[in-house]
């Protein structure tokens, strides 16, 4: 049994998403749509077969027998997308966050409801080794109650200059949002009040209309604590292109996770240190890397075979989270998150 899967937007989380399609034994790529026609051509030509590619949503979603797409546009850009792809029929994969604004990302839960069809976020750190470990670790009552939750994931200034839209996102949504959905998996706990600040200047020098910096500290509705540290300004001299650190402290136990400086693999040039991410690849031709792990989940959850990974109501709740932030920073106060249903 195979079924028929599609990608809007080529960029480079897009061209993830047609890898892990391509290379699945049960999944049969059908088509990649971009505004960007040369993009989404060049990213077909990575394929094992030909893979039609178009400029129009509308006559990708008009390929017969498709039967689910992923949408990988901007972070800002996920709404109108995602709504037709559900009333089209069709199931849906979306990429973190679910959107900017929490009406967009409702909307996006009530298309796919309306429909009837399977709707998942790609939190893919759910599935990733280290994270899953600190799931079982706190859930299994290694750590006992948790009492406090630090989580940072920065990229270097390269990154944040490299995306051609960085300016109508942030270290926030692009980076946060993958902190604070897993945050509250592990815990098992939603966040119910921010309070936020922000640093500018650099990126505003570059000309990238966006903060430098994140500080979220974060109220759990447990009583625990949270502190969220997000930045785009690391150095590109970093020996590695984020800096992610996790930890769960609690009445028994703790969990501490090192996503980038592991050092599993280092290698020293002439003029820089590396130490390469051995979890997010693909190496070869196979399906490996948590980021295509996530995507793997999505095919076997429109199959039947097992729940999606992150639900729309899930993602709505990070995006409530994030906008409480945007808030706490203009007020200057602390911001009660609405629940997402």
């Amino acid at each position: 049994m195979s079924m028929k899967f599609a990608v809007i937007g080529a960029g480079t989380f897009g061209a993830r998403h047609v890898q892990a399609y391509d290379r699945h034994p049960e999944a049969e790529l059908v088509g990649i749509c971009d505004l960007d026609l040369a993009l989404a051509t060049k990213v077909a030509a990575t394929c094992s077969t030909p893979v039609p590619v178009f400029d129009r949503l509308d006559d990708l979603l008009a390929i017969d027998g498709l039967d689910a797409v992923s949408v990988v546009t901007p972070d800002h850009l996920h709404r109108d997308s995602a709504i037709a792809v559900a009333e089209a029929g069709k199931h849906l994969l979306v990429e973190k966050p679910l959107a900017t604004t929490v009406e967009d990302a409702k909307a996006i839960v009530a298309a796919a409801e309306a429909n009837g069809v399977t709707l998942m976020v790609d939190f893919h750190n759910r599935v990733n080794p280290p994270f899953v470990n600190a799931y079982d670790a706190v859930r299994n009552g290694q750590v006992g109650e948790v009492s406090y939750v630090y989580a940072r994931l920065s990229n270097t200034i390269g990154i944040a200059s490299s995306i051609s839209w960085a300016g109508s996102s942030s270290s926030l949504w692009f980076l946060a949002s993958h902190m604070v959905d897993v945050a509250q998996w592990v815990t098992g706990q939603r966040i119910v009040r921010v309070h936020a600040r922000a640093v500018r200047g650099v990126l505003e020098g570059r000309g990238i209309a966006t903060p430098d910096v994140f500080v979220v500290v974060a109220d759990f509705a447990s009583g625990a604590l949270g502190v969220f540290e997000h930045a785009w300004i690391l150095p590109d001299s970093h020996p590695t292109a984020k800096d992610l650190k996790f930890e769960v402290l609690g009445s028994d136990g703790a969990v501490y996770v090192d996503g980038s400086h592991n050092r599993a693999v280092e290698v020293y040039g002439p003029a820089q240190a590396r130490y390469p991410d051995v979890m997010a690849p693909p190496y070869g031709p196979h399906l490996t890397g948590f980021i295509m792990d996530g995507i793997t989940h999505f095919v076997d959850s429109v199959m039947g075979r097992r729940p999606v990974v992150a639900t729309g109501e899930e993602g709505v709740q990070v995006t409530a989270v994030l906008c409480a932030a945007l808030e706490s920073i203009e007020t200057g106060r602390p911001v009660e998150v609405p629940p997402a249903t």
